[in-house]
């Protein structure tokens, strides 16, 4: 006969305090509110009382609001004023909110396409610099999917291969594919990189290669474009690792490596494209070794081994200047952000008012450990005869160092009407100077030496350019003939008493 088992008194206790347990915690929501109630004794009726710890561990940020954190706020309360960075989200419209941050969900990122494979679209392109909707990489080969090979330019004109720019891409860098092809290699799946991806596909990388992509990509923002018009998200440099040489042994103590040279300064992507996420070789190769086709939404790339074999009379960079349009201020968004990232003055400045003197910076370059620079009486009488520019009440000057702090340096460049400096790299910020109807750069070179490569990129936003050879000037119409220097440094010599002559009159022109 069976026996029916009992429960004794301490097992009902256990398993009603179980339940009542479960309940509590089911309903947090309500028992939350319950033991919040300003109403019952004992409980803070301030409702910021016990938040601070909240506040300071996450902010006031929301994910559905983009609201950034509260030390920013409190900076925009300490610091507002027309030239303040800090981004005001009350203020941003949503429309504007939409085209910097997207309506991208976590489950975004990837692709189901069957047979539908994406069709890759050419908008842009000059030798090197091309615009292209929905290319594909997979396993490290970038694929360009299309039934119409006739209406894209060649692989030669768009890209180089790694190992040698002067050849174009091997079959296992860059191809291009039937729509039929590609469903058999690259399958119904994949990744999805949302928003525009830059990719700056060279080994060797260039001082001017944001300059160009910007440019590449401004050729969308102009009123015949039917293309949006979106900020980068990303920058990547696929054959360029993220740090110089071999990585260092594992066991071995922890040494600070050199970052790669990526053709800037670190700092300055932050600052003039805040929204620019860098990526380089490592990242690419975990995106090969994935081994799943990635679709990029929209690609801008940069090739200056493709552009240099489509050309002989100017830089391989300038191509995007002279073969695509862009708006007259296309430079102008990325000049005032590094400017207001700065704190100075980001306006055009306006010669009529009377109020505003003519600044006036020399980058020297005589702390530099290679290169050329001034022979060392000439950098000495330069100097001396900016002072006595400054002694004017019409002009500010500026000495930096081409080797110095990075802040102190483009905040001199950033409010710069006229730039001296020996050629080379040290002048490649000049596309940041302050316009204005007198700007001008102003480039020192050994006799028998010229590179236009400065004078290109500033004369395509309207700056004065005079290069020197000692004593002699060359203007825009009779500049001298292209010559490269010798890879050793040279001491360059100048007539400083010609160069504040020339500001003065590049001054009285206005």
């Amino acid at each position: 006969m069976a026996r029916f088992y009992s429960f004794s008194r301490r097992e009902i206790v256990l398993v009603l305090f179980s339940v009542m347990i479960f309940l509590v915690f089911y309903k947090f929501d309500a028992t939350s509110d319950f033991f919040v109630n300003p109403n019952l004794p004992g409980i803070s009726s301030n409702p910021t009382a016990d938040a601070g710890l909240d506040m300071d561990i996450y902010g006031d940020w929301m994910s559905d609001e983009r609201h950034i954190s509260i030390v920013h706020k409190q900076q925009e309360k300490e610091n507002a004023s027309e030239g303040d960075i800090w981004l005001k989200t009350d203020r941003v419209p949503e429309a504007q909110k939409q085209v910097i941050f997207g309506n991208i969900g976590v489950n975004d990122g990837f692709m189901h396409w069957g047979e539908d494979i994406p069709e890759t679209q050419i908008l842009k392109h000059v030798a090197g610099f091309s615009i292209m909707d929905h290319v594909i990489m997979c396993n490290g080969t970038i694929f360009i999917v299309t039934d119409s090979p006739s209406s894209f330019p060649s692989l030669d004109s768009i890209a180089s291969s790694v190992d040698n720019s002067h050849e174009g891409p091997l079959p296992r860098e860059w191809n291009m594919l039937s729509i039929e092809q590609a469903r058999d290699i690259l399958g119904s799946y994949g990744g999805f990189i949302q928003g525009v991806s830059w990719l700056s596909y060279d080994a060797i990388p260039s001082n001017y290669t944001l300059f160009s992509l910007w440019r590449t990509h401004s050729s969308l923002n102009v009123s015949t474009s039917p293309y949006p018009f979106r900020p980068p998200r990303r920058l990547l440099f696929p054959n360029i690792p993220t740090f110089e040489g071999i990585g260092p042994d594992v066991h071995a103590p922890i040494i600070r490596r050199q970052r790669s040279d990526s053709g800037f300064h670190p700092y300055l992507p932050k600052a003039a494209f805040p929204l620019l996420g860098l990526m380089y070789k490592e990242d690419w190769e975990d995106y090969a070794l994935m081994e799943v086709p990635f679709v990029f939404e929209r690609l801008v790339v940069a090739d200056l081994g493709a552009a240099a074999r489509s050309t002989n009379d100017m830089p391989p960079f300038a191509l995007p200047l002279v073969g695509l349009h862009a708006s007259k201020d296309w430079w102008e968004p990325i000049r005032q952000n590094l400017a207001k990232f700065l704190h100075i003055n980001h306006h055009t400045q306006n010669l009529n008012n009377g109020q505003e003197k003519t600044v006036v910076t020399y980058i020297s370059r005589q702390d530099a450990t290679s290169g050329s620079r001034l022979r060392s009486a000439d950098h000495n009488a330069l100097v001396s005869a900016l002072e006595t520019l400054h002694e004017s009440n019409d002009f500010e000057v500026n000495i930096v160092s081409s080797e110095g702090q990075w802040t102190e340096r483009l905040s001199a460049i950033a409010q710069s009407n006229v730039i001296l400096g020996v050629y080379g790299d040290s002048l490649t910020d000049s596309v940041f100077m302050r316009p204005s109807g007198h700007s001008a750069l102003m480039e020192f070179f050994p006799p028998d030496v010229f590179t236009r490569d400065a004078e290109t990129a500033v004369r395509s936003l309207g700056i004065h350019y005079i290069a020197w050879w000692n004593d002699r000037g060359f203007e825009t119409d009779n500049l001298p003939p292209v010559a490269s220097g010798s890879d050793l440094a040279q001491e360059v010599q100048i007539d400083p008493a010609s160069v504040v002559h020339a500001i003065l009159e590049v001054v009285a022109r206005t």
